[in-house]
């Protein structure tokens, strides 16, 4: 996806973050195992002719749709940094999109979090932005190094406020 088609007139994109590669490790083994394993198990299924055929046909499309939602998943999970706002896209299925959006001066606080073993091992976390004047949280949710995340967004947000203050 062309992420620059969204930006506003002088709006310029800082930083595009995905989540971190490790969190696509499983679905990903999942569904190469769920289309290769029709392979391996080609003469077996070929003996039990049509019901075997049935079974190789839905396990590597079964396979193939797994690897789809990868894919979607994968593209449409983006955080952007602009130097006018933030914008998340969640993309939590193929059917399901939702797509949150805050400029600087409404953000409150911003707040980052490690949890488990892996998350500290791999450095990746959740970070938590809290909207000024609401009970709204974005949550961007397994990103690497959040502890950075949150400090680009800090001194973007400082010279948002001293830029709004200057043209007052």
């Amino acid at each position: 996806m062309n992420y620059s088609k969204i930006l506003k007139e002088n709006e310029e994109l800082i930083r595009l973050i995905r989540r971190h590669p490790l969190v696509y490790f499983k679905p990903a083994v999942l569904a190469i195992i769920l289309l290769l394993l029709p392979f391996f198990l080609m003469s077996l299924l070929f003996k039990w002719e049509t019901f075997g055929l049935i079974i190789f046909c839905l396990l590597v499309l079964i396979g193939i749709v797994c690897l789809i939602r990868l894919m979607v998943v994968y593209s449409y999970n983006v955080f952007l940094i602009t130097n006018q706002r933030i914008i998340l896209y969640s993309q939590p299925g193929i059917f399901e999109r939702k797509v949150s959006e805050v400029t600087y001066d409404k953000i409150q606080d911003i707040a980052y979090r490690y949890k488990g073993f892996w998350q500290v091992l791999f450095k990746y976390g959740t970070l938590r932005i809290q909207i000024k004047n609401s009970e709204s949280i974005l949550y961007v949710k397994k990103i690497f190094q959040p502890g950075q995340i949150q400090q680009l967004i800090i001194r973007i947000q400082k010279n948002y406020s001293q830029n709004l203050t200057n043209m007052l």
